[in-house]
């Protein structure tokens, strides 16, 4: 039998169990999206370092490329040194001098002569380890031949300003330059070559050397040493973290750069039937860089860049990038950095909030546990409140106390339901109030009598329009303005009855409650406006005509609701209020105004639009006169909404010209209104409302109207 569990059981467990979920999946999600953007991060790191490295690199050898390239173009090149100097020797030591990565330059001639200068700066440890004078900043040797044909060697050491403080000779030296590997090397072809690395006989040091073959009476080859300590430096500099690692190495193993001089020195390895000694990568003792150099020998067609090494299950982000081929040595520079050294910290700080999460819930689960018996208790009565009215147990009345707003809600509306079945009750038969429970409630027929703001729009000549168009193109062109304008009513809290042909009725404040109908109206009628005048515009531009429309607005009673049969129905109004705006609207075109309001909407409008008298008038089918208003706008001063309908400070003036022309009219001076209109003209330039009314003016001097005539103007005509 399955067994229930109480409702503050199952809350309890159940945000008990979420609480955990949700602090696991976010402290999971937070680790695994910090974790990616540190390693895209550790990427991106790595790659500024590895292009930083490799345009250090490529900046040294390009410019010992360039300097052996130049040189070789020097006739003076090919000249034998002196015993203490060569016509080279300037140029030599002010190139020395701007790149502090080239120790030596020298130069190595076919019978075995040799010329050399070397910088002993930052050479202090070699300096004492060969007993060279302390002060001294250079170094020359040079390598000749005595008239007998016995070869000699002198050596000179200067100081920074080039005084000897000290020299060597040897009458029987064992130095050849024509069996060294850059003399070799270079000896076979045109272009300036790139030795393998090798240690420096002076220092000791492993270094590189640029070389390149010259022509002349004795043919040789001109050398650049580069020492590798500065690049060391550099790379120290530039490791990413903790145990990560940088080097510079060819496919075959041999190690050209590292960051560390020191086990760069110790990873000499011997080659077996050879006296050559060089640095390799297996002497570094790292598995992570065997492993690098490994995969790359693996896949030797394949351009590496960032990838991911697994060494004794240890992650490591890597980076493999060749150098340039023009330097005849296929090189590398290399990165590795321990993922771990990025994700650790992150995974730290997630097993502590982990920890913190899980001590608050226990420290809150007997709240938790009261909060739940709390939110049982009520819930637990409004079901028993429930079944009661699903047995038509109706007497007793619902009436649960809550501070949980849906809780009060709910007994408050199980009170209703309980109440209505209740008075069904009595005049239905049970039966059928228990079958209209479960049957949806069908909308009646009917309305309610309610103060409206109505608009009604209709487009100037639309029928000579309709004729000038093809069908397809009339659809399309009414179908935009219909969707323009209406846009302009529903953003100003309006309510669109119909469409009428080319035509719109709206009302407001139905069926949502609208204080500011009137004011909502207007607002509607001034952005119809400037809406209607970008759409004109657009027509104008496409060669089309263009879509003048009239409105007319009034405020009145009428009745509002669904209206129709019970086969079909409308929520629409009616009523004499709809009848008077659908006038107002045609009156436009008789007095020349675009958007007429009644006087009951200018009164609740409000005094922040600007409204010109327009008479009072008696549109046909009514039998009152009623007092009629051009809307221009809002006031000049206007702010916030009403600012973009601001009409100038002097349009203000013409209205007040405008009143007092209209008010010898209704006076009955019709001497002073003819004045005062044709001035107002003269003044204010074409103006179609006063010359309707000075036509008006001077029909009634020539037949004046009745004595009772109130100012009112009549129109048979819509």
């Amino acid at each position: 039998m399955k067994k229930n569990i109480p409702l503050y059981l199952n809350i309890l467990t159940v945000f008990t169990i979420l609480m955990c979920t949700i602090a696991l999946c976010i402290i999971a999600y937070g680790y695994i999206q910090n974790s990616r953007i540190a390693i895209f991060s550790a990427q991106q790191l790595v790659k500024q370092t590895g292009a930083a490295i490799g345009e250090r690199t490529q900046s040294i050898f390009d410019s010992a490329f360039m300097t052996v390239n130049t040189y070789v173009g020097f006739n003076e090149i090919e000249e034998k040194p002196s015993l203490h100097s060569h016509p080279m020797s300037n140029a030599f030591f002010k190139c020395l001098q701007e790149h502090n990565d080239f120790t030596s330059i020298f130069i190595g001639f076919a019978d075995g002569d040799f010329f050399l200068i070397s910088s002993l700066r930052n050479r202090e440890k070699m300096k004492k380890e060969k007993n060279i004078p302390a002060n001294a900043a250079w170094y020359t040797q040079t390598l000749g031949h005595l008239p007998s044909g016995r070869r000699y060697e002198l050596t000179r050491y200067m100081d920074k300003g080039f005084v000897t403080v000290g020299s060597n000779s040897d009458s029987n030296p064992s130095y050849d330059p024509r069996i060294r590997e850059w003399y070799r090397s270079a000896k076979i072809t045109d272009k300036a070559v790139l030795s393998d690395i090798y240690m420096f006989a002076l220092s000791g040091e492993p270094g590189l050397t640029v070389s390149r073959r010259f022509d002349g009476p004795v043919p040789g080859v001109i050398g650049v040493d580069i020492s590798l300590a500065n690049l060391s430096i550099f790379m120290k500099k530039e490791l990413v973290g903790k145990n990560s690692e940088i080097m510079i190495f060819e496919k075959s193993g041999d190690l050209y750069g590292y960051h560390d001089m020191e086990k760069m020195r110790s990873s000499i390895y011997s080659k077996a039937n050879s006296k050559l000694d060089r640095p390799k990568v297996t002497g570094l003792k790292n598995p992570v860089l065997d492993s690098l150099v490994l995969n790359q020998q693996k896949h030797p067609g394949k351009t590496i860049h960032i990838q991911q090494l697994n060494v004794d299950g240890e992650k490591y982000i890597s980076l493999v990038d060749p150098l340039p081929s023009e330097y005849g040595k296929k090189l590398f520079v290399a990165i590795t950095v321990p993922e771990a050294f990025f994700t650790k910290p992150i995974a730290e700080i997630g097993t502590r909030a982990l920890f913190v999460s899980l001590g608050i819930l226990i420290l809150f689960l007997p709240l938790i546990h009261l909060v739940a018996r709390k939110l049982s208790k009520p819930l637990i009565e409004l079901t028993r409140s429930v079944d009661n009215i699903r047995q038509f147990k109706l007497n007793k009345k619902v009436d649960i106390k809550s501070r949980i707003v849906e809780v009060r809600d709910l007994s408050e509306a199980t009170e209703t339901m309980r109440s209505t079945l209740n008075s069904f009750g009595k005049y239905i038969p049970r039966p059928l109030v228990q079958s209209m429970l479960v049957n949806n409630i069908v909308p009646r027929l009917g309305g309610e009598r309610k103060k409206l703001t109505f608009l009604f729009s209709d487009i100037k000549d639309f029928t000579s329009i309709s004729e000038t168009m093809p069908p397809e193109k009339l659809t399309e062109t009414i179908t935009g303005y219909l969707k323009c304008m209406s846009r302009v009513i529903l953003d100003n809290n309006g309510t669109i009855d119909k469409y009428i042909g080319d035509a719109i009725m709206a009302f407001w404040n139905a069926p949502v409650d609208d204080r500011q109908h009137a004011r909502n109206g207007c607002l509607a009628a001034l952005s119809f406006r400037d809406a209607l005048t970008k759409f004109n515009a657009n027509c104008r531009a496409h060669n089309e005509p263009e879509m003048l429309t009239r409105l007319g607005l009034h405020t009145g009673e009428a009745v509002v609701g669904n209206i129709g049969s019970s086969d079909r129905m409308s929520y629409t109004a009616i009523g004499a209020a709809v009848n008077l705006a659908s006038r107002l609207e045609g009156l436009n075109k008789h007095l020349g105004t675009d958007i007429l309001v009644s006087e009951s909407t200018k009164l609740l409008a409000g005094d922040r639009f600007m409204f010109r008298f327009a008479g009072r008038v008696m549109p046909k089918g009514t039998a009152h006169s009623c007092g009629v208003y051009e809307l221009l706008g809002t006031c000049p001063d206007s702010t916030e909404e009403y600012a973009r309908f601001a009409v100038r400070p002097q349009d203000k003036t013409k209205v007040l010209q405008w009143e007092k022309a209209l008010e010898a009219l209704l006076a009955r001076d019709f001497n002073q209104a003819e004045k005062l209109l044709i001035n107002h003209l003269d003044t204010n330039g074409p103006d179609r409302l006063a010359d309707y009314y000075l036509k008006l003016t001077r029909e009634f001097l020539a037949h004046p109207p009745k004595k009772d005539w109130q100012g009112e103007i009549r129109f048979n005509v819509k």
